[in-house]
């Protein structure tokens, strides 16, 4: 089911992108601070859509990034401490000072 909605979403982006180019075919001029050049204006379009969402994925990615190495930097630390506890839990039990005997007991 989930193959089918991808390709029907796909189809429509698609037929999307045909009619944007087929009706927005006329030129225009791009001015930008230091460049100006002529285009048709659909790839002007698509040009800037690009642009925008490549600077979106760019803001959300770098939190996300962020804590991903957070994360991974908390996993190492408690990966540790479990080794830690389980190497105590493992100790013998010993007692190094003597228990009093009864002699003792003055």
């Amino acid at each position: 089911m989930r193959n089918w909605a991808t390709i029907a979403v796909g189809i429509l982006l698609a037929a999307l992108l045909i009619f944007v180019v087929i009706s927005n075919s006329d030129e225009v001029t791009v001015v930008l601070p230091l460049i100006q050049w002529r285009t048709k204006l659909w790839a002007a379009m698509v040009g800037g859509a690009v642009v925008g969402a490549a600077a979106s994925l760019v803001l959300v990615a770098w939190p996300l990034l962020r804590l991903k190495l957070h994360a991974r930097r908390h996993q190492k630390r408690i990966a540790e401490l479990e080794q830690e506890v389980h190497g105590l839990r493992t100790l013998p039990i010993t007692t190094d000072t003597p228990r009093p005997t009864s002699a003792q007991k003055v």
